[in-house]
């Protein structure tokens, strides 16, 4: 069953259809026939507006046998990225010392090798420092071997005699002073009295002089009566008897003089044995660290390698941690990040071929040393390390390379 139009929309449509009729007969009475004349005529020119070119877009020429979702690969299947030299290493050495730099023995771009000394450094401080642990060292042997020798009998006889004194001397601070100490003691400051009487003599006999306070007499005087003045404080001591703290004394003697005797013949006991041994570690570990600061003041090259930049000056003062000089090693590497898409075709030991601007037509061996484990979130591709296998000795940290392999 069709479908009718209704009139009023039928409208429009005759009205448009009659209007392009009469536009066509109207271009066709305005040109002319060419076949109904003799001479041509020519045919107006009618100047078109500019048009924009379309953009043509480069696209990849897809292998034979792509499969959908692989990268697209060039006709040859090889694989071309940009990347910048390195050095397979990059040491900063720096002073791990103290002092004045007094030498520097490099400069830039020597070729150096491991253990080379690369600059010297002042050790008079350090050199005192070992001096004081090494006599701390033989202070702490001495102590040990005292404690582990045997005594000797001269050792042994001293010691149990002045055991006897310090026995004897507590005795005569417990019991007083005997007889005789008494009657030494009369005897004393009867001398004592003898000798005042005498300066006292001398004395009156020039004393009527202005000066008598200043001539010789009169300071005998002085010397006489101070003498009879100790003479009388000793003898009443004697008198007495022996104080608290002087037996307390006499005794801390006798005390200190058995201990010493025992020590030596009982020997030192196992504590002060590993007492004296530890001494002994310790005092080597000290004199280890002293010499250990000694050696380092020569900054030695730990890598061989090529020196890129000397960072200090003889003369001036360095610290630890401070760069002397910084080395590149003479092996050289490249990174360049490969899209993850293209992470199938990679394994370690891919070989590639390797080009630098500075020898153009000229191409050096490599292979994949190193695909890193993970990717890198932001650009989506993964460092892939590129070592070359032959003579990469003109191959200079910085170059600009091109490496290219097959698929």
């Amino acid at each position: 069953m069709k479908r009718l139009i209704p009139m009023q929309n039928k409208l429009p449509i005759l009205a448009l259809a009659a209007m392009m009729m009469a536009l066509l007969a109207a271009c066709s009475a305005n040109i002319p026939n060419p076949l109904a004349q003799d001479t041509p005529t020519p045919i107006p020119t009618v100047a078109l507006s500019p048009t924009a070119t379309p953009a043509v877009l480069s696209m990849p020429v897809a292998a034979t046998g792509s499969e959908s979702g692989r990268p697209t690969r060039a006709l040859d299947g090889s694989l071309t990225y940009n990347a910048e030299i390195l050095p397979e290493s990059q040491v900063p050495v720096v002073s791990e010392v103290a002092g004045q730099l007094l030498e520097v023995n490099v400069d830039t771009g020597d070729h150096i090798q491991t253990g080379d000394v690369l600059a010297r450094i002042d050790t008079t401080l350090l050199e005192a420092q070992r001096a004081q642990a090494e006599a701390g060292l033989q202070a702490a042997q001495a102590q040990l071997e005292l404690a582990t020798a045997d005594p000797e009998d001269t050792d042994l006889e001293a010691a149990r005699a002045a055991v006897r004194a310090a026995e004897e001397g507590y005795q005569r601070a417990r019991q007083g002073a005997s007889a005789e100490d008494l009657r030494l003691a009369q005897i004393q400051v009867r001398q004592a009295e003898e000798m005042v009487k005498l300066a006292q003599s001398a004395y009156d006999r020039i004393s009527g002089q202005p000066f008598a306070g200043m001539m010789p007499e009169s300071l005998q005087l002085q010397q006489a009566t101070l003498g009879l003045e100790a003479a009388q404080t000793q003898y009443e001591k004697a008198q007495k008897g022996a104080t608290a703290d002087v037996i307390a004394g006499a005794y801390a003697q006798l005390a200190g003089a058995r201990a010493q005797l025992a020590r030596l013949e009982e020997g030192a006991k196992p504590e002060q044995i590993k007492a004296a041994e530890a001494g002994v570690k310790q005092a080597e570990t000290a004199l280890y660290l002293a010499q250990t600061q000694v050696d380092k003041a020569n900054v030695k090259a730990p890598i061989d390698g090529v020196v890129a930049q000397v960072m200090s000056a003889q003369g001036s003062m360095t610290g630890p941690g401070n760069p002397v000089v910084i080395l590149l090693s003479e092996d050289v590497k490249l990174i360049v990040s490969v899209e993850e898409v293209r992470l199938q075709d990679l394994f370690v030991g891919q070989p590639v071929e390797i080009t630098v601007d500075a020898f153009p037509g000229r191409t050096f061996a490599g292979e994949v040393s190193n695909i890193a484990p993970a990717l890198d979130a932001a650009t989506r591709t993964i460092p892939v390390t590129i070592r070359p296998t032959g003579d990469a000795s003109d191959l200079r940290p910085g170059m600009f390379a091109t490496v290219t392999w097959q698929e």
